[in-house]
Order: structure tokens, then C-alpha cells, then sequence
């Protein structure tokens, strides 16, 4: 979202179901052992979405949260991790384990998935990017009666002293 976009180009105000899919998408890329995958792939786990026609378009609308490159998405928080945990053994290896892994066991490290408390974390923040967004927009509402209130008033005299 550029600066210049108005509260109603916010993709939280786009559709009353967005945050639903925000959170969802947040909860199973927290979780999933998985933590970049292509579009597809994350459609199939996550089902069809409520909000917009693709989860494509909803995780590139979402970039404080999703990291889209190309095809491949993934959370944000999850790509700042290293590839250090193994799925197969559920955990985070060390250093030294890495190190004694064959190449083709190294390629199949992926990022840690979160812990609750960090998906927890980035829900509350969705949720309360999506209640300042509600707020900023009813903010504004007020504001446009006053402004033409005002630009009348201003009118009206111009017009009046033009009349004279």
C-alpha cells in the first residue's frame, strides 16, 4: 500500500472477510513444518480463501506479514530464521549436526516454524492493524461534512460579495 492511497485502498477495508484470511494463513505458515512453498501449494493447505479470488493476491496484499517472491510465499518471520530445522526430526539441529549432514540431507533444512506465542503475537497484530484501519476510515467520515460545510460558507460569502 503506497502512501497515497486512501483508508478504502487498504486491503484490510477491501472485503469484510479479509482478516479472516489473514489469520488463517498466519496460523498454518506459522505453524506448517514447511516454511516456503509455491501459491499452489499453500492453497491446498489452506483452502479456498473468503476474501479475494486467490490466496496469491491476499498474501502479496498482506506484505508486513507474507514475503512473496515470484511464486514462492512464505512468512515473514519464519524467513528471517536459517534453514537449521529438520522435519524429519521435528527440532532445530546444531551447527555441528549441519555440518556431518550429506548434501542432500543440508537441502531438505527448512526455517523453525513459530511457537504459538509468536503466532499468537502476529494475530494480535493483525487484528490490531485491521481495528486502526476501521478507525482511520471513521475518522475521515466525520471530517467530510465539516470540509463541505466549510467550502459552502466560503461560497456562499463569495458568491454574496460578488453579487454587491
Amino acid at each position: 500500500m503506497t502512501d497515497a492511497m486512501a483508508a478504502s485502498d487498504s486491503p484490510y477495508l477491501s472485503n469484510s472477510r479479509r482478516l479472516a484470511d489473514v489469520l488463517a494463513a498466519i496460523q498454518v505458515m506459522g505453524a506448517y513444518s514447511i516454511a516456503s512453498q509455491e501459491s499452489a501449494q499453500w492453497a491446498e493447505k489452506l483452502g479456498d480463501p473468503v476474501s479475494a479470488p486467490s490466496w496469491a493476491v491476499i498474501l502479496g496484499d498482506h506484505p508486513e506479514f507474507f514475503r512473496v517472491s515470484g511464486n514462492w510465499i512464505s512468512l515473514r518471520w519464519r524467513h528471517g530464521y536459517d534453514r537449521t530445522y529438520s522435519r524429519e526430526q521435528s527440532r532445530d539441529l546444531s551447527h555441528d549436526e549441519i555440518a556431518r549432514l550429506a548434501a542432500d540431507q543440508e537441502s531438505n533444512l527448512t526455517r523453525k516454524p513459530l511457537t504459538s506465542d509468536q503466532i499468537e503475537a502476529l494475530m494480535k497484530t493483525a487484528i490490531e492493524l485491521h481495528s486502526r484501519e476501521i478507525a482511520h476510515q471513521q475518522e475521515r467520515r466525520w471530517l467530510t461534512p465539516m470540509l463541505f460545510g466549510v467550502l459552502g460558507i466560503v461560497l456562499g460569502a463569495i458568491l454574496q460579495a460578488a453579487l454587491k
